[in-house]
């Protein structure tokens, strides 16, 4: 799945030449793509500030009563149940048919 947010940017001049001229070598010729590959790199490559949050470890709080999680199977199955018993609504829209061109006599 391809999800992308749209967000604001502020560069530098030479930066934003610079990203312009790399876009426009692309076949797409687009800055974001561009952009969104350099992030990309830059966070496979694990180039990141020393401070940030690599790992969402201590970022969940645990049930004091169940610590080890030895319960939540049990509680993530019986969501899953009740969701299953849930009515859901679907509506499906009808097809549309093209619109036939008018006839000029």
């Amino acid at each position: 799945m391809n999800m992308r947010k749209a967000i604001s940017v502020t560069l530098q001049v030479d930066n934003l030449h610079w990203l312009r001229g790399q876009a426009a070598a692309t076949s797409r010729g687009s800055v974001s793509e561009v952009l969104d590959q350099v992030v990309t790199d830059a966070r496979l490559g694990g180039r990141a500030a020393p401070a940030a949050v690599r790992t969402v470890a201590g970022t969940i709080d645990l049930p004091e009563d169940d610590s080890s999680l030895e319960e939540a199977d049990k509680y993530i199955r019986s969501l899953f149940s009740t969701s299953l018993r849930t009515p859901l609504l679907v509506r499906e829209r009808p097809a549309r048919l093209p619109r036939k061109k008018a006839r000029r006599a």
